[in-house]
């Protein structure tokens, strides 16, 4: 099936746990948070409040569990999505902090009991969901009958379905569109944004969705990635020179970009645990064997944080072109400079390091090389 239901996950995963705060415009710069957790069944003996940057989880305070009870104090100038973990790492659950008086609940081996008040923006967010739950379980409907006709062979049926869940996400997206504008001076909005809209958005989409956002929502940290984003869309869209990077093979040789200059070449982001990348391999192997003596090169970026099993699916696929990786999954330094959210993601660049096109599958590569390369 198309990418929007099977799907690799990518950069925008460290987006998802980024978030906001909630108010119409309001500050929250005159007074602190006071987070009072009561939790039964908790036998961790230390509690700790981390936040995520760059995705990674750092510890901003720590807290002795006496009797399941823990508690956190400090001040922010917004709210933030913070976590709350026991020992080294674990039952991690985030929690939005804002400065009030925050209240935790419930049982820590039953999730679903943990109820937290006193948080404005957990409130809104939590309506939020739930508003957006009858479209997300129409689209789930959907997948399924998908899956079904895909286990019968059925491709008409698949197409049909196809077809079905394309428009039903689209009216999905409206509706977070819609909410998001409705709600332009609640950080809400830019955190919905970087959640549902970024990675799927052009640079010029965002730049307007930016350009909406007013009071807390503008200063928030999450209208600051998005323009980030944008900033890196911007340096890397088709026409472009193409970012330079250097980076190691598995035996510790660097290779740049540009050494690939004079030549026709696919920058290929992907991952050996990524099943779309691996689906469309082939693809790519029948490409470069049908052009790469008219001077077509692929350059294969992996976003592995393993070398066996980077190592394991380039021989298995038969991948005989060169590649990097600096086993950083995610934090991979060459995806975040072209601003990579999901994988597989190509990036076709002509002789002169311009970029011509991204992202092409299938037929559509072998089309756009035989147009390049007449």
């Amino acid at each position: 099936m198309k990418a929007k239901i099977i799907f690799s996950t990518i950069f925008i995963i460290t987006l998802l746990f980024l978030t906001s705060c909630g108010g119409n415009g309001e500050t929250y710069k005159d007074s602190s948070y006071n987070i009072q957790a009561s939790l039964t069944s908790l036998s961790y003996k230390k509690a700790y409040l981390s936040e995520k940057k760059s995705g990674e989880m750092i510890k901003v305070d720590s807290s002795d569990v006496i009797g399941g009870k823990f508690s956190f104090k400090g001040k922010l100038d917004l709210p933030e999505l913070r976590y709350i973990s026991f020992n080294e790492g674990e039952e991690i659950f985030p929690l939005f902090v804002e400065n009030s008086a925050i209240k935790i609940s419930g049982s820590l081996v039953s999730p679903d009991s943990i109820k937290i008040t006193g948080s404005s923006m957990q409130k809104t967010l939590d309506d939020f969901k739930l508003s957006l739950q009858s479209y997300e379980d129409n689209l789930n409907k959907i997948e399924n009958e998908y899956y079904a006709a895909e286990g019968k062979g059925d491709k008409e049926a698949m197409e049909k379905v196809d077809a079905q869940y394309s428009a039903a996400d689209s009216v999905k997206m409206k509706f977070i569109e819609n909410y998001i504008n409705k709600n332009n001076s609640s950080v809400i909005a830019p955190y919905l944004a970087l959640k549902y809209l970024a990675s799927a958005y052009e640079v010029n989409e965002l730049d307007a969705l930016i350009s909406k956002f007013k009071n807390d929502a503008a200063k928030s940290i999450y209208a600051t990635v998005i323009s980030e984003r944008v900033k890196i869309l911007k340096g890397c869209q088709v026409g472009s020179v193409a970012p330079e990077f250097s980076m190691n093979d598995a035996a510790g040789n660097p290779i740049a970009l540009s050494s690939f200059r004079g030549k026709l070449v696919l920058l290929d982001f992907w991952a050996s645990w990524c099943g779309p990348c691996r689906a469309e391999n082939p693809n790519v192997v029948a490409a470069f064997k049908k052009f790469n003596n008219k001077g077509f090169e692929v350059f294969g970026v992996s976003l592995d944080d393993t070398k066996d099993k980077w190592q394991e699916a380039i021989k298995k696929d038969g991948l005989t072109w060169k590649h990097v990786s600096d086993l950083k999954g995610w934090g991979n330094a060459a995806a975040k400079l072209y601003g990579v959210s999901s994988i597989p993601h190509s990036v076709l660049i002509d002789k002169d390091g311009v970029i011509l096109a991204k992202n092409l599958r299938g037929e559509e590569l072998i089309k756009k090389l035989e147009e390049v390369l007449k």
